[in-house]
This record gives C-alpha cells, structure tokens and sequence, in this order.
C-alpha cells in the first residue's frame, strides 16, 4: 500500500511537470492559444544548392473565429539566425518591408493562412527573394498580434 502511494504521489508530480510544460511563453509555442504558428520546408528545384523555401502558416485551432490585429501589413515575419552560432542574421537589403498601418486577420475554426518564403544565396538583394550570404541558418516564423505572440520551431537549412 505504501508502494502504490509512493507511485501514485510519482505520477501526479510529474503530470503536474507535464501540464507546466505546455504552456509555453508569450514568444514561443503555446498550447493555451487559440492559434498555432508553423514552418514547413517546401521543395526546391533539384541542383538549385542556392535556394531554399518554405511555408509558414497560423492556423486556428478552435472551434470558433479568432480575431487577430497587427501593428504592420506583415502578418507573418520570418527571422533567420546564424546555423552555427544562433545569432540573429539581417537579409542582404535589410529586413521585410511593412507598412506601418494597423492590419487585422479572421480566421475562421480550423482556417488558416500561409505565406511563402523564398531564400536565396547572393552577394545583392532580389526583388522576390530573401537574400543571404552562402551558409548555413535557422529560420523561423513569429506572429506579432496584440495578444499572441508566438513563434514557430525553427529549421536548419544551408544556402551555398
């Protein structure tokens, strides 16, 4: 009887620790969200070692609308850090270009809205592409609403 207590005192202990570890902070995953943000690596064509692309979607995950409000026309930031040392690396040209207006997005339940992402290898910067030097990167994708600022699981890729 003792040992079923001991056992019994275990396993809520670490289902509270579980439970904890769900929650995840205001820029990071969170399951307490009504909505999740993704990152998935789209193919590239093949002997094209210069380019990688990806898609980064929010989704709803309720059962109702969610109503969210952003301070730019950029709904959907990617963000890129340095494969090797994890420091945050600017694109050739700078970062994304946001009108500074407020935008708002409805999604409906399980609605959800994707944007790609297209990076290439380069020394300048490109009108339809995110330019960085040859290497290898993290990539990740945030959303800043009023509310939930979450961020997605990041992905290594090399660019040469």
């Amino acid at each position: 009887m003792r040992r079923l207590a001991s056992l019994s005192l275990s396993l809520i202990v670490a289902a509270a620790a579980a439970a904890g570890g769900c929650s995840g902070s205001p820029t990071g995953p969170s399951w307490d969200a009504p909505i999740r943000v993704s990152l998935t690596p789209l193919p590239t064509f093949v002997g094209s070692p210069n380019a990688a692309a990806f898609a980064a979607t929010v989704a709803n995950v309720t059962t109702g609308a969610v109503e969210l409000t952003f301070p730019s026309s950029c709904q959907l930031l990617p963000y890129f850090t340095d494969g090797v040392t994890g420091r945050p690396v600017t694109p050739l040209g700078g970062g994304s270009a946001c009108a500074t207006v407020i935008t708002h997005l409805t999604l409906q339940p399980s609605m959800s809205m994707t944007q790609p992402i297209m990076v290439k290898a380069g020394t300048a910067p490109e009108p339809n592409a995110i330019v960085l030097p040859p290497g290898d990167y993290r990539v990740y994708a945030r959303v800043e609403d009023q509310t939930y600022r979450l961020t997605s699981p990041a992905l290594a890729f090399s660019v040469r």
